[in-house]
């Protein structure tokens, strides 16, 4: 049966409105404690009232040495619960369905309580011992079970864009020679935080996960992807969304997107995971900007599209397309909104308003 964009869809037993979704994109505008603020709140009150049928947000950390950036949301601490109820009450009051987006930064991490560079050892997937790996695991359950206390439909883990759990996926930031070694380790440490997620929640609850192929050609290929969400399936995987892995950010944000001419860079691998895995729910992103390709993504047999930067820009372009008025997205991909310190805006819209 063909699947029409604004067509129902279900992730488990979880119903949206419609196939598109918005992919996780940090705001860096929280409180610095990580808590939720009142901008940060009007951003999902404003995605929910443009007609998006899901929303993932910006990834929240989940121990406080784990936080990537000032600004960025936290699910490390029970402090942090009564902020983000109002973000999942507000989404839910439009119709929209909301994922909290649980996170490590890894290598790339900025510890709480630190600003910008920091003296203190910042640790990758080669330099945590297994005592420490444990906490990680109970981290990463712990914030699943208060995204669920603070009414979010369910998470979605960041195993992507080089924060730690991709780190620990691709053999080329992985050579540790114990358990967690390479792309079998890390398949392993995630197998088990959806295992712990999954006997903490309610069996509503969904858990997905976004991942990718590795740029380096020493890293994942899409059979090794493929392999790893096998066995996150069988762990109680709900759905994955798919961009790039390791990679540099050139490749994970493309510049210069052009509609109907270079879009969806990432469709490549989302239909080869679909091809071996028909039936499980699927949703790609990267550099979708036009409708016409929403639709064709569909038709190739992808459950639903998301979007980032578009929807900083135009966080209405769900009902102006719903509306038929099928014009590309306004973004003209020069991803200044993801580069640009400080919080996440568009800037063209910015100085258009001026």
């Amino acid at each position: 049966m063909e699947r029409e964009l604004f067509s129902t869809w279900t992730i488990g037993s979880l119903e949206i409105k419609n196939r598109l979704v918005r992919s996780a994109t940090g705001e860096r505008n929280a409180e610095a404690t990580g808590e939720v603020n009142d901008e940060i709140a009007n951003i999902y009150k404003t995605l929910a009232e443009g007609g998006i049928g899901l929303i993932i947000t910006g990834h929240a950390f989940v121990s406080p040495d784990g936080r990537t950036k000032e600004g960025q949301l936290g699910i490390h601490d029970d402090y942090c619960i009564d902020g983000l109820t109002k973000i999942a009450g507000t989404v839910h009051a439009s119709g929209s369905r909301i994922l909290l987006q649980i996170s490590h930064g890894g290598s790339r991490s900025q510890p709480l309580g630190t600003k910008g560079n920091t003296d203190r050892a910042i640790k990758g997937a080669n330099d945590f011992s297994l005592k420490e790996i444990e906490k990680i695991r109970s981290n990463f359950i712990t914030a699943a079970a208060r995204a669920e206390k603070a009414g979010f439909d369910g998470i979605q883990i960041h195993g992507a864009h080089r924060y730690l759990l991709s780190e620990f996926l691709s053999p080329v930031t992985n050579t540790r020679n114990d358990e967690y070694g390479g792309r079998n380790g890390g398949t392993r440490l995630i197998k088990d935080i959806i295992k712990g997620i999954r006997s903490s929640v309610s069996e509503g609850f969904v858990v997905t996960i976004k991942v990718g192929t590795d740029i380096d050609e020493n890293g994942n290929n899409q059979n090794d992807l493929l392999l790893s969400i096998e066995d996150f399936i069988k762990a109680g995987l709900d759905c994955v969304e798919i961009s790039k892995g390791i990679a540099p950010l050139d490749s994970t944000v493309k510049e210069k997107i052009k509609p109907h001419i270079n879009e969806a860079y990432n469709l490549d691998v989302a239909l080869y995971i679909k091809n071996h895995l028909p039936d499980f729910p699927i949703i790609v992103v990267g550099g979708i900007r036009s409708i016409e390709t929403a639709e064709d993504i569909l038709r190739q047999g992808i459950n639903a599209v998301a979007l980032c930067r578009p929807l900083i820009m135009e966080p209405d372009l769900p009902y102006r397309w719903m509306e038929n008025d099928r014009r590309p997205a306004t973004c003209i991909s020069c991803a200044r909104c993801i580069m640009e310190n400080g919080p996440v805006i568009c800037h063209i819209k910015k100085a258009l308003k001026k």
